[in-house]
């Protein structure tokens, strides 16, 4: 459980800039990219751990994000080969798919594949990655301006509004949070009020 949120998301911000000076970095050294992994996935075990204390505004927690992705061709992805991606996956045919934040939390944290793209000009771009559970099914590209945006998004979301209302179920109760710039919180209250009815 998180008490105090403001000491993870100043830290996100941190992270957001550290990360924005790195799309122009142009020499990369072993030590580099060791930082820009650990930053990226703690990043977002940061926000993995902010949606689940619900220290988050519904409407950054819940968003949806669009990002390009491979299909792997039906070879196993091991401990030997994650890295030949051009083998792996089909990265001729690139889709794209839309999942929420907590999914690429997910993706970052138990990341099998983490391997950073770059531009013409040798700047990074994005991180092309796939978790332990995904490996055999794709391998997602998401852009540094993406993730810096998230990282900006959720290190600046303090809710202004919640609402608790006790789940039999869960045995618990159920949150939720609303950014002073969610117009619809009123009808979003009376319908979580009337669930809570049920």
């Amino acid at each position: 459980m998180i008490y105090e949120s403001r000491f993870w998301k100043n830290d996100l911000l941190k992270q957001a800039k550290s990360l924005r000076s790195k799309t122009i970095q142009k020499r990369w050294t072993e030590n580099s990219f060791a930082r820009l992994e650990q930053s990226v996935m703690l990043g977002f075990y940061s926000i993995r751990k902010l949606i689940e204390a619900k220290k988050l505004s519904d409407s950054v927690a819940n968003q949806s994000i669009t990002v390009r992705f491979y299909v792997c061709k039906g070879k196993l992805v091991t401990r030997r080969n994650w890295g030949d991606i051009d083998e792996l996956y089909d990265v001729n045919a690139p889709q794209s798919v839309t999942k929420d934040l907590l999914f690429f939390c997910h993706q970052f944290v138990h990341s099998y594949i983490f391997v950073p793209s770059f531009d013409d000009s040798n700047c990074l771009d994005g991180i092309c990655i796939s978790s332990d559970k995904e490996r055999h099914k794709a391998l997602y590209h998401i852009y540094i301006h993406q993730i810096i945006d998230i990282f900006e998004q959720v290190g600046n979301d303090y809710p202004v509004r919640s609402l608790f209302y006790f789940d039999e179920k869960l045995g618990d109760y159920r949150i939720q949070n609303w950014a002073s710039d969610d117009a619809n919180y009123k009808s979003e209250i009376l319908k979580a009020i009337e669930k809570s009815e049920m």
